[in-house]
């Protein structure tokens, strides 16, 4: 038998080289040719003309906003004149689909208008992660983590590789390339898309910030606020996210600089945006307004809570007063580029980074299949829409697929600007299809993959599946929206076709491995079902 001083030994060496192993196999990295061509291209493009009379471009972000939280789209629980005044004024999108059923990595293929899987960014960005084998297993076995599981191995990356996160300096940004055709750019509310310091949103394109840098903050400086209602879930998560408060990432900030916000956040992002459009409506502006509602944690002013007196659960109170005065921020905002008589030469685009977090049990996402951190129809399909006054058509519903990928490239090309040509895109330019010029699909496939879940949409058909658990799923969306009826069995030719489609994709446009590794898996029961998603 080997002493105990010797087991010791071989046990702490094997976590020391296990350790040492993993920090060197997920080092965040990027391609050096890359960030050359980038640097290269707008060198050759700094002289360039383009529109003489460019149009703003305003994106209104909200975060986890379900589609059937938006009473254009047929909601009947909750109204949102607001939102559905500004779809009236332009296109809804029937079909939206973001890159992804998370916060950052959806956020990061609106802002780059390619599928955020090109460049590693597959799952979302993490605050720390385990260490050694030792914080692996007491996160695994002795941690309550609720439905949260530790799924993972234990390869983890280092923190000093943790806080490189983010977008790739590889990657031009939207605000990158507009502030380079003349444009000044603007960022209130939500970034999460990195906090080292070559990736915080001034040195990403943006010439102005207000807001967070991480996953979600406070709407009040304080837990407890006079004037506020709070809801807490008491989860794994929202335990953490109550603790944070304004901390750290959580932390407002005004151009980088710290400062403290008394007003009630949703209102602080509204206040910001109109004062962002007052200051610049002599310019030509891009203004990125990403609100953190209604994302936990749950707090609702008095006043729109007061609204719901007739919603017996308190959950869902709170939830939808949150989307009430959310949506009332956005109406002013609307009302402001009117008032301010910009709208006929102003881009505005609509959306949620992702569907509805269902496991707060405020929303069901219904007639969706599943909600946020899942590919089923209720984490990806969302509320979109897009308007610009004397150019789209009013009061249209637009039936085919479309992407937030699409954002980038129908404000680049719509400026005058054009497109590198070292890179892929996976958006298109909306307008020609939104005015009729062109009557077919803006896109065929659409693609989504998050460690060991793929799916693909291709015309009407989707499949969906887990690599690790071994399960497949087959809809046709056309006849089957909710995702009820699996037709792998029924359609085996299909599934094959739909399968070998994604691997192509993957073996053709995918780096090697993501940028850093998934740490949790979210349980979810669907229909009966246990599934588990990358959380």
């Amino acid at each position: 038998m080997l002493k105990k001083s010797t087991f010791l030994f071989i046990v702490l060496s094997l976590i020391v080289y296990g350790c040492s192993v993993t920090r060197v196999k997920w080092r965040v990295k990027w391609d050096k040719d890359k960030k050359h061509e980038k640097k290269e291209f707008f060198a050759e493009n700094k002289s360039k003309d383009h529109n003489q009379n460019p149009p703003n471009i305003i994106i209104l972000l909200a975060d986890d906003l379900g589609k059937y939280e938006v009473s254009a789209y047929g909601a009947k629980h909750i109204s949102t004149p607001n939102i559905d005044k500004l779809g009236s004024e332009g296109v809804v999108f029937e079909e939206g689909y973001v890159t992804a059923p998370t916060c950052a990595p959806s956020r990061s293929g609106i802002m780059t208008g390619r599928v955020q899987n090109r460049y590693g960014f597959e799952t979302q960005i993490m605050e720390f992660y385990p260490t050694n084998i030792i914080e692996y297993w007491s996160g695994k076995y002795f941690v309550n983590t609720g439905s949260f599981e530790v799924k993972s191995k234990p390869q983890f990356p280092s923190e000093w590789q943790t806080h490189k996160q983010g977008v790739p300096p590889t990657e031009i940004t939207l605000a990158e390339r507009l502030k380079s055709m003349g444009y000044y750019t603007g960022i209130v509310g939500k970034w999460h898309l990195g906090v080292s310091r070559h990736n915080l949103p001034l040195n990403r394109g943006f010439d102005y910030q207000f807001g967070f840098y991480g996953a979600s903050s406070l709407y009040t400086p304080e837990r407890y606020w006079s004037h506020v209602i709070n809801h807490e879930h008491h989860t794994f998560s929202d335990d953490y996210q109550w603790k944070t408060g304004r901390y750290g990432e959580a932390a407002i900030l005004e151009m980088g600089k710290e400062i403290y916000e008394e007003e009630y956040l949703t209102y602080a992002f509204r206040d910001k945006a109109i004062e962002f459009l007052e200051k610049n409506k002599d310019t030509t502006f891009f203004l990125y307004c990403a609100f953190n509602a209604p994302h936990v944690p749950f707090q609702a002013p008095v006043d729109y809570y007061c609204m719901y007196e007739d919603v017996e659960d308190e959950n869902k109170r709170v939830y939808y007063a949150m989307i009430s005065a959310l949506d009332d921020a956005i109406g002013e905002i609307n009302k402001k580029l009117k008032e301010l008589g910009l709208e006929e030469n102003t881009i505005v685009y609509l959306l949620s980074d992702n569907g509805g977090a269902s496991y707060t049990g405020a929303t069901d996402n219904g007639p969706l299949k599943g909600g946020k951190l899942t590919q089923f129809e209720g984490g990806i399909n969302v509320p979109f829409m897009m308007k610009w006054k004397g150019t789209i058509p009013e009061g249209d519903h637009y039936d085919y697929p479309v992407s937030s990928a699409d954002i980038f490239v129908t404000s680049v090309l719509n400026a005058g600007g054009t497109l590198p040509t070292d890179r892929e895109y996976d958006g298109v330019n909306l307008i020609p299809y939104v005015t009729g010029k062109d009557s077919g699909r803006p896109h065929d496939v659409l693609f989504w993959r998050a460690d060991h879940i793929w799916a693909i949409r291709d015309g009407d058909y989707k499949l969906i599946l887990s690599t690790r658990d071994g399960w497949a799923e087959l809809y046709d969306l056309k006849n089957d929206k909710s995702e009820m009826f699996n037709l792998k069995d029924q359609m085996p030719d299909l599934y094959q076709d739909l399968y070998n489609t994604h691997l192509q994709w993957q073996e053709t446009s995918l780096p090697e491995k993501p940028m850093w590794p998934l740490i949790m898996d979210k349980k979810f029961v669907l229909n009966g079902k246990e599934y588990l998603f990358p959380a």
